[in-house]
């Protein structure tokens, strides 16, 4: 008894899990290789004509629906041909892109039922031409209607147009294959010349519009890039990570590349759950949106859809294990790095303008009017023994929200959400011991309520605690409370904030 393939099966192609781009990469890995192969002759070829590899993909959604892929690549002559019509045959070559022997047939018939092969090799002086249809083939009919004709030596061509369609193509699915192919290829633009159009419309990848003038920079100005490398059981793994200023979780995550191709990321991006943690129902944290890099593989299986790396055994949780402790430190860097100079941390200038507006307009109303001519301070002591009272009062039943303790100075600061409406949004005390500072912060206040964001909280809290701690240091370094002097202090403690980040970001 022997297993035996009918030639029926390839109707079943039209039912593999490709998507349009992984589809039409298998057409484009097949000329990619085939300059590989032969790029020594082919770049002179090249250099004579004044072009580069060129890689053009037609589709037509009018009545007479077809695709066509055409590169000037190094064509094939009759027995490159017949080689590649075989079902599963191994190219020579399999150690690079071209590795089952089956992506131009099942792509092709993926896309359509009809199709057909013009190539000529350079230094060849004859056109090949086959006809492939899937239904007849099925049938047992297994004749591809070889045709030739005569053409000059120095052409070189491969021509692929596919009909009777078995889907169509509109308009985000069109907006997603281009924007899959210029990153898969991204390699090969940049590095190998390559020239790839989607009807007249070239696809190009720029890394420092995409990537490098997009993330975080040293104090020297120079983009951070860690570059790292490890194995998994001999198999080679190289690459970058880095962090953007600006966070997008379209467009963070890893990249992973095998022969200088995509296999898997932008706009679909490889996230390691040590890293990015679970992405079910797909995560939008500062981490998603901001870590970013490329995995550069060697000696790892690939999908025979070549979209997926086929980890064997623990392969992935080692990579996971590895990349987190290569470059860890970079997670905790997109959650606490804020650009104070970027949109994403500063108010657009129509919120200012917004801003002020209003606050122009509570200047001028009636209540602070009121208040500027009416208002009657207590006396100084009356105020001191309130607060005191008050003080005491929280200090025996409450412990700190916050106690930190700096050098030789305790910082302790509450935040009190059981306060009456009419306390002080604040008391400090800040000139009873020369290693303590203390600040209440009153949580009923009415400007509370006025903080709708992490950023206006922070910044209150922080407000409140600096006015105590710049008073602290006034008074005991100058035994007085200069207004000025004060001012002074907390103006550098307001810059304290920038320089952490500033020195958080020079590795």
């Amino acid at each position: 008894m022997e297993l035996q393939l009918g030639p029926e099966i390839i109707l079943s192609y039209k039912r593999l899990a490709y998507t349009p781009w992984y589809a039409f990469a298998e057409f484009i890995d097949n000329s990619t290789q085939a300059y590989f192969n032969n790029s020594e002759e082919l770049d002179k070829i090249y250099k004579n004509e004044n072009k580069n590899l060129t890689i053009s993909i037609k589709y037509n959604n009018g009545e007479d629906k077809y695709i066509e892929i055409t590169d000037n690549s190094m064509g094939m002559d009759e027995n490159e041909l017949i080689n590649a019509v075989i079902l599963g045959k191994t190219p020579k070559n399999n150690n690079w892109r071209s590795k089952y022997g089956i992506g131009l047939k099942t792509a092709a018939c993926w896309f359509g039922n009809k199709w057909t092969v013009k190539t000529t090799k350079y230094n060849d002086d004859k056109e090949h031409e086959i006809e492939f249809n899937v239904a007849e083939i099925a049938s047992n009919n297994r004749d591809l209607n070889h045709k030739t004709k005569k053409v000059g030596k120095k052409s070189h061509y491969t021509i692929i147009k596919i009909y009777d369609l078995n889907r169509n193509l509109y308009g985000r699915t069109i907006q997603k294959i281009k924007q899959h192919l210029r990153s898969i290829y991204r390699i090969d633009m940049n590095k190998y010349g390559l020239e790839l159009f989607w009807q007249d419309e070239k696809l190009e990848w720029n890394y420092e519009k995409e990537i490098n003038s997009r993330l975080l920079k040293n104090i020297d100005n120079e983009i951070i890039k860690r570059e790292f490398e490890f194995e998994i059981y001999n198999k080679k793994v190289h690459g970058w990570a880095g962090v953007f200023e600006k966070g997008s979780r379209s467009d963070a995550g890893f990249s992973i590349i095998q022969a200088d191709r995509i296999i898997q990321g932008w706009p679909s991006s490889y996230r390691p759950s040590l890293l990015f943690g679970p992405q079910e129902g797909g995560r939008n944290d500062l981490v998603n949106q901001r870590l970013v890099g490329e995995l550069f593989f060697e000696g790892f299986e690939v999908s025979h859809t070549k979209d997926a790396i086929l980890f064997l055994d623990d392969e992935e949780d080692l990579l996971d294990s590895l990349l987190n402790k290569k470059i860890g430190d970079l997670k905790k860097k997109a959650t606490t790095f804020r650009k104070y100079n970027s949109d994403e941390r500063t108010a657009e200038e129509a919120f200012t303008d917004d801003a002020i507006s209003e606050f122009e307009s509570e200047l001028n109303s009636k209540e602070m009017e009121d208040f500027i001519k009416l208002f009657e301070i207590p006396p100084e002591m009356l105020i001191k023994e309130s607060n005191k009272v008050l003080k005491e009062k929280i200090l025996k039943k409450i412990p700190p929200t916050i106690n930190v303790k700096i050098n030789n100075l305790l910082v302790k600061i509450y935040l009190i959400d059981d306060m009456s409406i009419n306390d002080p949004y604040v008391i400090t005390e800040s000139t009873q011991l020369e290693t303590q500072v203390i600040v209440i912060i009153n949580k009923s206040h009415p400007h509370w309520f006025h903080l709708q964001s992490k950023e206006s909280i922070l910044n209150y809290i922080r407000n409140s605690v600096y006015d105590g701690v710049a008073e602290w240091k006034a008074y005991f370094l100058t035994q007085n409370f200069d207004p000025e002097t004060i001012k002074l202090i907390k103006d550098k403690l307001l810059r304290l904030p920038f320089e952490i980040d500033k020195n958080s970001i020079n590795l």
